[in-house]
């Protein structure tokens, strides 16, 4: 991470989770990143824009923001949706440093398209939420997401 993220900066908790955290500038804006990553609990990073926080559109809802892992328990903290797992794009032998930061970075780009066009003109593959995931996984996230501080 460090090599090719050098503003990353990442903590091992006792108990596996790992956390890095960095900044992210696609195109317009800033943005603090959170990564999660916790072996054995969830099956692939889970990503969350800090600061500023991911937003909806003037007038609209956080159910409204494409290609984010919705956590209508706490909106603010959802995931990104960054590649779909079905399609097997990601893999825990996989780098982080290789994929999801980049993939972010996309991620973000889109994002600031969709707010100045109402389109989101990325790839898409569908929409998922926390909800959706299988029981023990959404804990884990939650668990995850109730570290990070």
């Amino acid at each position: 991470m460090r090599r090719l993220w050098p503003n990353f900066h990442g903590r091992r908790h006792e108990n596996g989770l790992v956390v890095w955290r960095g900044v992210l500038k696609p195109r317009a804006q800033a943005y603090a990143v959170n990564i999660l990553w916790w072996p054995g609990k969830i099956d692939r990073p889970y990503v969350m824009i800090a600061d500023p926080p991911i937003e909806p559109r003037p007038g609209g809802n956080y159910v409204q923001i494409p290609h984010l892992m919705f956590d209508s328990d706490n909106p603010i903290k959802s995931g990104l949706c960054l590649f779909d797992p079905d399609g097997r794009e990601w893999s825990d032998a996989d780098l982080i440093s290789e994929t999801t930061v980049k993939w972010t970075s996309e991620w973000l780009h889109y994002y600031e398209l969709w707010h100045l066009t109402g389109e989101w003109l990325g790839p898409s593959v569908g929409y998922e939420s926390v909800a959706q995931m299988n029981a023990i996984e959404a804990e884990s996230i939650r668990a995850a997401v109730a570290d990070v501080h």
